[in-house]
């Protein structure tokens, strides 16, 4: 990150005809939250997180995803929600986009500063926040009131996987969705830190890699060791039906969606060859037949 963007903030790109901007205050809050998780991971690399933070491109995909699953007529009438809504970047990107979504975040310990950066993302670009302070485990929602609950890069934080799933599922109104995108254990990549590794030898063998490897393994320890088979088995467990669990897909935007992402001032770094070789492996055992289920990421969709 530089100077000039930690100083002027950064255009995330237009919606629907509007301008959406990250200010000042924003960059410098979530650079400090940035840093203090690059310290628990043993690197120095904040802007990567960053990068991830205020990709306004990788939210809009999630709306498109979203979009082609429930169609554009009808979307403008449900009610969304996002579980581990973070600094508000997926939220504001569906208020732009005339939708009404609802983050929720339990803002406790590590994340104490996200709904208070999501609030004031949302007020500095014309939203009202619409956020709710709340445990996955115990959401602060009435029963069968969302169509939409959508989950990124969350589930494998929660403490309680088989309830949060469980809750997810009692907000959804008949019929209505869930998307959730997540790390795959399975794969040979850990996101988090940036390693190639066999994750499928199981959290203690990375905790002995990371050892090796001169890493603090503190973060290891409320991770779920999600898998695709896990993944399918809790959501089975929990009520849903229509289950499909696999690769992670970023749609092309439509021109329906009527937004385009600016260039970002922030790069991902960490990992970013390893990460490209896991997901390479993974394509070969894919075409091979070996294995279609060791893509570092995983998408599910799941029907209430």
């Amino acid at each position: 990150m530089n100077d000039t963007s930690r100083a002027s903030g950064a255009a995330l790109g237009s919606v629907r005809g509007r301008d959406l901007r990250v200010a000042p205050a924003h960059i410098a809050a979530s650079y400090l939250h940035a840093r203090q998780i690059a310290a628990e991971l043993g690197t120095g690399d904040a802007e990567s997180s960053l990068a991830a933070y205020w990709s306004i491109g990788s939210r809009l995909s999630q709306w498109q995803l979203i979009i082609d699953r429930v169609g554009a007529e009808r979307a403008p009438a449900l009610q969304f929600v996002e579980v581990g809504s973070g600094l508000g970047l997926f939220t504001l990107a569906g208020a732009a986009l005339g939708l009404r979504v609802v983050g929720v975040e339990s803002s406790s310990d590590r994340y104490l500063a996200s709904i208070r950066i999501a609030q004031m993302l949302l007020a500095d670009n014309g939203f009202a926040p619409a956020f709710i302070q709340s445990r996955s485990e115990q959401l602060a929602l009435p029963d069968a009131s969302a169509d939409v609950v959508a989950s990124f890069q969350t589930l494998e934080h929660v403490a309680d996987l088989p309830r949060t799933l469980a809750e997810m599922r009692r907000v959804l109104r008949p019929g209505g969705w869930l998307l959730a995108q997540a790390p795959n254990y399975a794969s040979l990549y850990e996101g988090h830190y940036g390693l190639l590794t066999p994750l499928g030898l199981g959290k203690d063998w990375a905790r002995r890699y990371l050892r090796l490897a001169g890493r603090p393994t503190g973060f290891l320890d409320h991770l779920q060791w999600l898998t695709p088979a896990l993944l399918r088995e809790r959501l089975r467990e929990a009520g849903f039906s229509d289950i499909t669990v696999g690769r992670t897909r970023a749609p092309a935007l439509s021109a329906s969606l009527a937004a385009q992402a600016a260039r970002s001032p922030f790069r991902f770094r960490r990992g970013a060859l390893a990460n490209r070789a896991a997901y390479a492996a993974a394509l070969c055992c894919d075409k091979l037949g070996i294995s279609a289920d060791l893509y570092p990421q995983l998408q599910a969709w799941a029907r209430a």
